[in-house]
Formats: structure tokens, C-alpha cells, sequence
């Protein structure tokens, strides 16, 4: 063999061994680059491999408050009565939508974590868990077409003006399903709602002693609350009336003894309430103004005696009764509320309101409880730059009666956060 040969031979083995290495190496596959979704507004983009737009959003909040009080239990029952009281909330918010043959899919996810130090009650227990730190659903809902169905407020809820306290007023999240369908700026919605989440009694199916003798029967059957409400918007002008049939409240009978047992009567309710809003950028862009008023019998948390930031709310002692969720009773609430926006980083905000109550119970424990409470507050907002807020709110709230069993007070607070949001 000449060297000639050797040099072709073994160039023309090592071309052979190079396919067939080359044969064993893994192809890459194409990068599936994120495309950004237009069809559901600014922030979405597409899964990559799927025809699902999702959007990322959130925030991250400190809040600190202080105030004081007229309420001696108030400053242990009432969270936001310390000057020590500092908590950071974090949210995460995912929006999932889908175009399909039949509508719109969509789904949404608001996901929170909040830290908290409870106020002291002289309790070991409570010694021991003073520092907690939790992490909970707040909203999350799906939606096809004109069907949305999770929990997230309920159709009755008008909003509780532009402070960021509130005023009294519905506001409350529920689990429920709803229907709406829209028309020409109207909407017409239905909703079937767990009354549990507004603290509607349940049933006692049957209450007995050590000896077995029965001391206690009847109350509510966990009947949906159902709702319907009628919304209107037009240039300036937006509208919505509301109304809810329920089964929240009930009213006591008998002594609790095997020889005079006890009977949760269940009671009906209802509630009707509406809102206006106009938009008053003719005056200065950006202001709006907020009129509101609710009716309820035997429905407390629908003008907010009950609830979110209600009356009962300041303290269990200042109503003098803890189940006012479902104590039978007339109440009803109003409130206005004002936005004036200075420039494109400041808005201030003012808001005034009102709720009554009077109870209806013959249960001797529950009756003889009325009561008149007023709340004034004020928000100023400020945003430095995009995406940070920093707020002061300031509020006054204050409950009087003629009744001896519920204690006259007035409490005033104020809460300072900064937020990023996302």
C-alpha cells in the first residue's frame, strides 16, 4: 500500500464515522416565540403553542393606619384602631381568554397574601398566633359568553363611593353564577348567590342535650339569594337599581329547655337599592360624582349594617349583639361621594353617608336594638410615576341610639399605603 492510498483511506473512513455521528445528533426544534394577543386590550400575549391570551398583572402594598375612639373594646375588635398596625398584601392577577365559535372563554385569577398581626385578646391561643400570615382566594371567576360563574361581587354591590375606606354599603364577594345580556348601553343580569357568604343563618336540624331531650330546632334551608339588577350607561350618565330576594334572617321562640325548646323561625327578606354616577369632565377632567341609597328588611349586609366596612363592623359590643347577620330588622343606607382629579398624578376624593337600623326580633336578647350611624372620609392619592401610588384616607364614623342596649360612640382613623402595582 502506498502512502497515497493510506491518506485516501483513512480521509474516506473518517467522513463515514462523521455521518454517522452526525446522524445521531438531536435536530432543534423551531423557537416558539411570545407573540403578543391585540384581541383582548393591551398586556396580552399568546401561550406559547395555543390560542390562549394571557395577561400578568398585580401589586405589592404596605398599609399602615392609627386613630381612636369612643368604643372601649374598639381598638382590640377593630383592626385598623392601632398606630402599630403594619401589613404588606401582595396580589397576583391572571387573565386567561380564548375566541371560540360561541363567544368568548375567559377566565381570571386574583390571588393574595397578606401579613397580619391580629390585635391581642388576652388569650393564649391568640398569643401564640398573634403574627399571622395568610394567603387566600379574593376573586376568581370564569366567563362564556353572557354566563360568569366564581366568586367575585356580588350583582347587588353599588361600590362604596371613591374613598378607599368605603362607606356603608353592600360589598361583599360571593360565590355565584350570573347571567347578563346587553343591549343599546342597557344590561339586564340575574344572579343566584350562597347567602352563607353574607351570613345568612342556617338550619338546626335538631339541637339536643346531654340527655337527649331536644332544646333546639328549625332555622334557614341555605336558599340561594336571588338577585337582579338593571344597568344603564350613556355619555356622562351611568345608572344601576338592584334587587335581591332572601332568607337570611330568623327569629327565636322558647326557652331552650327540653320543656320549652327553642324554634328558629326563618324570616324572609329582600332588598332593593340603586346607584347614579356622573362624569363631570365639562367641570374638570376626570371628576365624577357618586349618589347611592339601599332599603333592606331582614337583609342587613345590603345597606351595609352588616359585612366589608359596616356598622357592626366598628365593634361587636357597639350594636350590642354578634349575629346581626341574621337578626330580623328594617335598615337602610345612603351615601354621596365626590373625585376631584388635580392633575394627571393627584385626586382628591370626599364622601359623606348615612345607615339606620331597626330591629324586628321578639327574641327578648335581640329586640330593642336601633341605631343611626354616620360616616364622613376623604382620600387623597398621589402617583409619582406610573405604577406607584402612594394614599392617605381619612375617615369619622359615629353610631348613636335612644336604646340602652346599644352603646353611642365615635371612632375616627386614618390608613397611608404605597402600592406598585403591575
Amino acid at each position: 500500500m502506498t502512502f497515497k492510498s493510506l491518506i485516501l483511506g483513512s480521509a474516506a473512513a473518517m467522513m463515514v464515522a462523521g455521518a454517522a455521528n452526525a446522524a445521531d445528533l438531536t435536530v432543534a426544534e423551531p423557537v416558539d416565540y411570545v407573540k403578543v394577543c391585540d384581541a383582548f386590550g393591551k398586556g396580552f400575549f399568546y401561550s406559547p403553542g395555543t390560542d390562549t391570551c394571557i395577561k400578568v398583572g398585580g401589586y405589592v402594598k404596605f398599609v399602615t393606619s392609627f386613630g381612636d375612639n369612643d368604643y372601649s373594646p374598639f381598638n382590640k375588635l377593630y383592626r385598623d384602631s392601632n398606630w402599630n398596625n403594619f401589613y404588606t398584601e401582595a396580589s397576583i392577577q391572571l387573565t386567561g381568554s380564548t375566541i371560540t365559535e360561541y363567544g368568548n372563554l375567559t377566565g381570571w385569577i386574583d390571588m393574595r397574601a397578606k401579613t397580619g398581626n391580629e390585635p391581642g385578646t388576652g388569650t393564649l391561643a391568640d398569643l401564640v398566633n398573634a403574627s399571622t400570615n395568610s394567603a387566600y382566594v379574593d376573586t376568581a371567576w370564569l366567563q362564556f359568553g353572557p354566563i360568569k360563574a366564581g366568586r367575585f361581587d356580588s350583582l347587588f354591590d353599588f361600590g362604596q363611593g371613591f374613598d378607599d375606606t368605603g362607606m356603608f354599603a353592600s360589598d361583599t364577594k360571593t360565590d355565584h353564577i350570573e347571567l347578563t345580556y346587553s343591549v343599546n348601553g342597557f344590561g339586564l343580569s340575574l344572579s343566584l348567590e350562597d347567602p352563607r357568604d353574607r351570613g345568612g343563618a342556617g338550619y338546626v336540624d335538631g339541637l339536643y342535650d346531654v340527655n337527649n331531650n331536644l332544646i333546639a330546632s328549625g332555622g334557614q334551608d341555605n336558599i340561594p339569594d336571588i338577585i337582579g339588577a338593571v344597568t344603564y350607561a350613556s355619555g356622562i350618565f351611568k345608572t344601576k337599581v338592584a334587587a335581591a330576594y332572601v332568607k337570611h334572617a330568623i327569629d327565636i321562640s322558647g326557652a331552650g329547655t327540653p320543656s320549652n325548646p327553642y324554634v328558629f323561625e326563618d324570616k324572609s327578606g329582600f332588598a332593593v337599592g340603586g346607584i347614579v354616577e356622573l362624569a363631570l369632565d365639562s367641570f374638570s377632567k376626570g371628576d365624577k360624582f357618586q349618589i347611592s341609597a339601599s332599603y333592606a328588611q331582614n337583609a342587613n349586609s345590603f345597606t351595609g349594617i352588616t359585612g366589608g366596612t359596616s356598622v357592626s363592623n366598628l365593634s361587636g359590643s357597639l350594636t350590642g349583639m354578634s349575629a346581626l347577620d341574621f337578626v330580623p330588622g328594617d335598615s337602610w343606607s345612603g351615601f354621596v361621594s365626590y373625585k376631584h382629579v388635580w392633575s394627571d398624578r393627584v385626586w382628591t376624593s370626599l364622601s359623606g353617608g348615612y345607615a339606620k337600623f331597626e330591629g324586628t326580633a321578639d327574641y327578648a336578647a335581640w329586640n330593642d336594638r336601633e341605631f343611626d350611624a354616620w360616616r364622613v372620609g376623604s382620600t387623597t392619592n398621589f402617583t409619582p410615576v406610573k405604577g406607584l401610588d402612594f394614599l392617605v384616607d381619612v375617615f369619622y364614623s359615629s353610631v348613636s341610639s335612644d336604646t340602652s342596649k346599644v352603646k353611642d360612640g365615635d371612632a375616627w382613623q386614618s390608613v397611608l399605603w404605597l402600592k406598585r402595582s403591575w
